[in-house]
């Protein structure tokens, strides 16, 4: 089946025009990894984690998202970093500092492919968005919304020292940790 058109690198101007845009985002560095802004080759990791992972939706729902958090950096000044590993290039995953229709706060987010994991990865890429986050918006200014039963992102918010707050309003399984704060 043929890509949809949507999914296709620009050409010539319009590929500059592009360039252009994301030039000024942040690109974040750390001793293994470069957070820099997502574009159309970091798709398939995206889509293939949307499509086996915890989302199961569909490449136009993947799409969607994608877009939302992409287009966040226009509309909030942060959005959607891609989570590259220095060493070889390959892109292991994203974190974002996003809003979505139903967040209260902006949210401090980290999503890894599965053979990413365990390794510190989202820690590193997420404490190094925790701290630009810090600095955009101010400490205490930011949460991680976090399902009740997934371990390894409690692990994480617990080894970023995030404060968990309680559950979301109206969301009894998503529980608030709050980045910036005194415990």
């Amino acid at each position: 089946m043929k890509r949809p058109r949507c999914l296709q690198p620009p050409k010539g101007k319009a590929a500059d025009a592009a360039a252009a845009h994301r030039a000024p985002l942040p690109i974040l560095t750390t001793a293994r990894l470069v957070l820099r802004p997502a574009t159309l080759v970091d798709f398939p990791v995206w889509e293939e984690m949307f499509l086996t992972g915890d989302f199961k939706g569909n490449s136009e729902t993947a799409w969607d998202e994608f877009c939302v958090y992409t287009a966040a950096w226009l509309l909030h000044g942060h959005g959607l970093l891609a989570v590259e590993e220095q060493a070889t290039g390959r892109t292991l995953g994203f974190t974002l500092l996003g809003l979505e229709w139903d967040d209260y706060e902006p949210e401090l987010g980290w999503m890894l492919a599965p053979d990413a994991r365990g390794q510190g990865i989202a820690t590193e890429a997420a404490a190094a968005l925790r701290d630009h986050a810090t600095d955009l918006l101010g400490a205490g200014n930011f949460v991680s919304y976090i399902y009740s039963d997934n371990k390894g992102s409690r692990a994480v918010a617990d080894r970023l020292g995030a404060v968990l707050e309680g559950h979301a309003p109206g969301e009894p399984g998503t529980l608030v940790y709050r980045h910036g704060v005194a415990p």
